[in-house]
């Protein structure tokens, strides 16, 4: 878990290797942490650092239930096949802690009916055959237009993100949160294209914008706030297994995972009576979410997700990306399509957020031969990933 410095105590045990602005090491991922030690490094101006969670152990008691909770989760699914041991492992490692809390089954969060349930012929028409993508904000197709250049400008782009107040903050605070890992604040937009990128500063802030495109999903629904740790819980561990298998850059992974529900948040927010709907049916009839949305929209969530994109001219790659996310072999050319598959089963395993979807998404099997991983290095992942959740959470409120 990340601690402000002056919150570390003597005897804490570094999670990460420790580096210097320069990049130089100061100390190494296992190094217990002396008084001197922290003291020197507050001196020298580290304000964050990743330290061991202190796991609490549970009772065999504890575990049984938790272990059936899981079981409830999965059922119907071959776990037998990798990543499916893993899988089970998570998410009776998350009831678990939610038990020992006191807290109730992460199951609650699939609500039955909010209200009296509409019929087909009542709700509000959905027409794909005429369907155009939103028109997106004056700053949005600017930035988009602008990193579509081959050669894109950086004045250009840092002046496009600056024109928008809320952006320009929102994007400061997320390159500041410690899973950047900058010992020193960044404070402008022009350096933290100079430290990440222009491409990938560029690209994070459009995918921003997208999200903020449809607004707040109607709670009728489901919470908005859930419904952004999913998302965000998706970007994250995205960004770990890019980093763990060099198969992607890190940010792009980041934004890939950020955008791989945006088809279901155009759904909800555009959609909200039709969306509930297929909701109540999924929950009724025990079938996937997504064969309600293809039902009763025409197209799923993935599928309109690519429309969406590719509408607003966002790179191929990516827009194929959210489209292939429940099915990555149909772009086994783009390792990112694994990568955000495996991602979305670990964040619904996890337990963190809820993206409309009562029960979890169907595991590919293939996929753990696109995304080469050790069991041990994803359990590493989702442990980190929960510590690092609520830091960037922070930076969306």
């Amino acid at each position: 878990m990340f601690k402000r410095i002056e919150q570390v105590l003597p005897g804490e045990i570094l999670a990460a290797d420790l580096m210097d602005p320069a990049g130089r090491l100061l100390f190494p991922k296992g190094a217990t942490l002396s008084e001197s030690a922290i003291e020197a490094l507050g001196q020298r101006g580290v304000a964050d650092v990743e330290v061991e969670d202190e796991r609490v152990t549970l009772s065999a008691e504890q575990l049984r239930q938790a272990a059936e909770h899981a079981r409830r989760f999965y059922a119907g699914h071959d776990l037998g096949v990798p990543p499916g041991p893993i899988l089970l492992g998570l998410r009776t490692e998350a009831e678990a802690q939610r038990i020992e809390r006191g807290l109730p089954p992460l199951l609650r969060d699939c609500r039955g009916p909010a209200g009296p349930v509409q019929l087909p012929r009542e709700l509000p028409m959905f027409c794909l055959d005429s369907f155009d993508p939103p028109q997106l904000s004056a700053v949005a197709q600017d930035l988009n237009l602008a990193l579509s250049e081959p050669d894109p400008s950086s004045k250009k782009i840092v002046e496009i993100i600056t024109r928008s107040p809320g952006l320009t903050a929102k994007l400061l605070r997320l390159v500041n949160t410690p899973i950047y890992g900058f010992q020193r604040k960044v404070e402008t937009v022009s350096r933290a294209v100079s430290i990440v990128g222009l491409r990938e500063v560029g690209m994070l802030a459009s995918s921003l914008l997208m999200v903020d495109q449809f607004g707040v999903i109607p709670k009728s629904v489901i919470e908005m706030r859930t419904f952004l740790e999913h998302s965000l819980g998706c970007a994250l561990t995205c960004k770990a297994l890019a980093e763990s298998t060099g198969l992607a850059q890190p940010e792009q992974a980041f934004v890939a995972g950020l955008l791989h529900d945006i088809g279901r948040l155009y759904f909800f927010t555009s959609f909200p009576e039709r969306s509930r709907y297929c909701i109540d049916s999924a929950l009724k009839h025990k079938r996937p979410l997504m064969t309600e949305e293809a039902l009763f929209f025409g197209i799923d969530h993935a599928d309109m997700g690519e429309r969406l994109l590719d509408g607003w001219r966002m790179p191929p790659g990516l827009s194929r990306t959210v489209g292939s996310h429940h099915n990555p072999a149909r772009a086994t050319d783009l390792p990112l399509a694994g990568i955000v598959h495996l991602a979305d089963l670990l964040t619904h395993a996890m337990g963190l957020g809820c993206s409309g979807e009562c029960g979890p998404p169907e595991a590919r099997p293939e996929v753990m031969d696109l995304i080469p991983i050790q069991p041990e290095q994803m359990v590493d992942i989702a442990i980190r990933i929960e510590t690092q959740l609520g830091l960037i959470m922070g930076a969306f409120q």
